[in-house]
C-alpha cells in the first residue's frame, strides 16, 4: 500500500497487541507516545494504536496521520507493516525473565499468559510465584559504582570521541561539523573539558586554537576499561 501512496507517507502511528499496553506506560506519562485507539487488525486480533509525540514527528520530519482519499486507508494504521508485537517480544526477550521464587527455575516470557491463568503458579516446583524480573536489575550495583565525575553532557562526550577517533588535534568548526552543532557551541564546552583535565585548548604555529584529547582522558575513557568506552548516539 505504501507504494501506492504519493509523497512520503504517514508513518507516525503503529499498533501492538493490547496485551502489552503496560509496557508504553511509562512512556505515555513523559508524553512520548499516546494511545489513539483501539481496534482489530486485519488478522482478528485485539491491538492498540499508538502515535508518536509531536515534537518527534516534527522533529525528525515524520508524517503525521493516514492518507486520504480511498476507502481502505481507514485501515492504514492496523497495516501489517505499523506492527511492532514482534519488536517489543524481542526487547522482552533480551531485558526480561521470569523466575520462580521457590526453585528458581526461568521461563521466556512468552510463558507469561499461561503462567498469569494459573495465577503465576511455577509449573515445575508447584509451591513458587513465578515473577517477572526486569534484567537491568542485575547491572545496578554497577550503575550505582559509576563516578559522578565521569558523566558529561551528550555533546561533550561526542567531543572527545571526535578527538580520539581523529587521533589529531582539531578546530572548533572540524568538531561541530561532526557532532552537527555550531563552533560557538564547541568553544563554550571546550572551557568546561579544560577544566577537568580532558583536552587542552592550545594555539597552532598560525595562532588558529586547536583542540587536543589528553592521555588522561584516552585512560578515563577509552582505555582502562572497554566496558565504559564512549558510545554516542547519532544526531
Amino acid at each position: 500500500m505504501l507504494r501506492e501512496i504519493e509523497g512520503q507517507p504517514p508513518t507516525s502511528h503503529f499498533h501492538v497487541v493490547s496485551e502489552l499496553d503496560e509496557l508504553f506506560s511509562t512512556l505515555e506519562l513523559n508524553f512520548f507516545l499516546t494511545k489513539y485507539f483501539e481496534m482489530k487488525d486485519r488478522d482478528g486480533r485485539a491491538v492498540s494504536i499508538y502515535a508518536l509525540n509531536y515534537g518527534l514527528w516534527n522533529r525528525y520530519n515524520i508524517e503525521f496521520g493516514r492518507p486520504t482519499g480511498r476507502r481502505e486507508f481507514r485501515l492504514y494504521f492496523v497495516e501489517r507493516i505499523f506492527y511492532f508485537t514482534p519488536l517489543l517480544r524481542e526487547y522482552q526477550k533480551q531485558n526480561q525473565e521470569i523466575r520462580c521464587d521457590y526453585c528458581g527455575e526461568i521461563f521466556g516470557v512468552d510463558k507469561l499468559l499461561s503462567l498469569a491463568l494459573f495465577d503465576m503458579l511455577c509449573p515445575k516446583s508447584r509451591e513458587g510465584t513465578c515473577k517477572v524480573i526486569n534484567l537491568s536489575k542485575r547491572y545496578g550495583e554497577v550503575l550505582d559504582n559509576i563516578r559522578a565525575e565521569l558523566l558529561l553532557p551528550q555533546i561533550e562526550l561526542g567531543m572527545l570521541e571526535t578527538l580520539h577517533n581523529e587521533r589529531r588535534d582539531l578546530f572548533a568548526q572540524e568538531i561541530a561539523e561532526e557532532l552537527d552543532c555550531s563552533y560557538q557551541l564547541i568553544g563554550e564546552r571546550s572551557k568546561n573539558l579544560e577544566e577537568r583535565g580532558l583536552i587542552d585548548r592550545i594555539k597552532n604555529d598560525n595562532y588558529r586554537r586547536v583542540y587536543r584529547l589528553r592521555d588522561d582522558a584516552v585512560k578515563e575513557y577509552f582505555e582502562e576499561n572497554e566496558d565504559r568506552n564512549l558510545n554516542v548516539p547519532e544526531r
